[in-house]
């Protein structure tokens, strides 16, 4: 990639860049190019990527429906943006900013470098949405100059797609130095803050309350586990948040279960923490499965893309089938019972995980790059 590039990074939302695209756009800008943003606003992730990080960002309120009458007016609003920046390449993140940005690409003949986070279409999806989902992006990627994935089972999927070029990197890239342990964190004192026990097994979750994280089933499995030492966080908000609070109350679990919100302390959560879950319907590769890794949890998750490229046959964790409760149950308590195998699986994890730091990922993104 020639330097002294003007790039203009597209995300359906602000989240997405100030959670996953910062080291990508500041390697980037050492490399001399200059990078632009565009997103919708939807929190306080827009005003601090201008104010913290120094970041031109530019607002379009784009909608996650890709067919809602937002995206169109955001169309005309790039296409305005484009000739007044006139910029030299397109960075397109998530479905609807890889729809943006892949067409104002072929607008303007620009080439176009598209990361799918994981595609809407995937084994065990809707017939209909494979066939919707799939034929978008089988013709978009005749738009793109470099398609990047993140697990076998997209990069399989586009292999016989007309981009230019198809990379498989190892994920959005984790700072592995950051996720050292911290010896002066007392454990104690923080499941106290917590309103937990010394001696409570805690059984972990990060992530939006909505229906593809499935995370309201483990209220269900909670609850039917006969042993009120084994507790559940929840790290997250969404739109579900009030189902899982009503559900928490009506059944007498305020004691079992944690509702945390949003929280800026992943790291001291998870290290109080004895294994992480995730049940998702739909992952490409997940970031916060990898921090949990970090820390050697155990992972006990759907047996979908993404997370059997990070478990392997349950060589991280227990893969279950994902609307399997009595697995999850069975899962959970067999890892509570069971210290050994939790150290087993904590050894091969922080070992594992080496793979996906970030500066492995930068290195993978670079190749994909060379040429453009």
């Amino acid at each position: 990639m020639n330097s002294n590039q003007k790039v203009m990074v597209i995300a359906t939302t602000d989240n997405m860049i100030w959670q996953f695209l910062l080291p990508h756009i500041k390697h980037l800008q050492d490399a001399g190019h200059t990078v632009e943003c565009v997103c919708a606003k939807t929190g306080f992730w827009f005003d601090e990527l201008q104010s913290k990080y120094g970041l031109i960002v530019h607002e379009i309120n784009f909608n996650r429906n890709p067919i809602s009458i937002k995206n169109f007016k955001g169309y005309k609003k790039l296409i305005k943006l484009q000739k007044h920046k006139q910029y030299d390449l397109i960075y397109c993140q998530q479905p609807v900013g890889g729809l943006m940005g892949r067409l104002i690409a072929r607008k303007f003949k620009l080439p176009c470098i598209y990361t799918a986070h994981g595609f809407h279409f995937y084994k065990g999806c809707s017939f209909a949405s494979k066939i919707i989902y799939k034929s978008i992006e089988k013709f978009l990627a005749r738009f793109t100059t470099v398609l990047v994935t993140m697990n076998e089972e997209d990069y399989n999927a586009s292999l016989d797609w007309k981009a230019k070029k198809k990379y498989k990197i190892n994920g959005i890239g984790i700072d592995l130095s950051k996720y050292t342990p911290n010896v002066n964190l007392d454990k104690n004192a923080f499941k106290k803050e917590l309103d937990l026990g010394e001696n409570d097994f805690l059984v972990t979750s990060i992530g939006e309350l909505n229906k593809n994280k499935n995370t309201f089933r483990l209220l269900e499995v909670i609850k039917s586990i006969d042993n009120p030492k084994i507790k559940y966080i929840i790290c997250g908000q969404g739109p579900l948040k009030r189902e899982y609070e009503e559900y928490i109350t009506a059944h007498k679990l305020e004691d079992r279960v944690k509702m945390l919100g949003f929280r800026t302390d992943i790291q001291s959560i998870l290290s109080v923490s004895d294994i992480y879950i995730m049940p998702s319907y739909r992952e490409g590769l997940s970031r916060s499965m990898m921090e949990a890794m970090c820390q050697g949890l155990p992972v006990v998750a759907s047996n979908i893309r993404g997370n059997i490229d990070l478990i392997g046959n349950n060589e991280g964790g227990i893969l279950c089938s994902v609307d399997n409760n009595e697995e999850y149950k069975k899962a959970i308590i067999s890892l509570f019972e069971n210290e050994n195998l939790r150290k087993e699986i904590a050894k091969r994890n922080k070992k594992f995980i080496k793979n996906y730091d970030l500066q492995v990922v930068l290195k993978q993104l670079e190749d994909a790059y060379k040429g453009l």
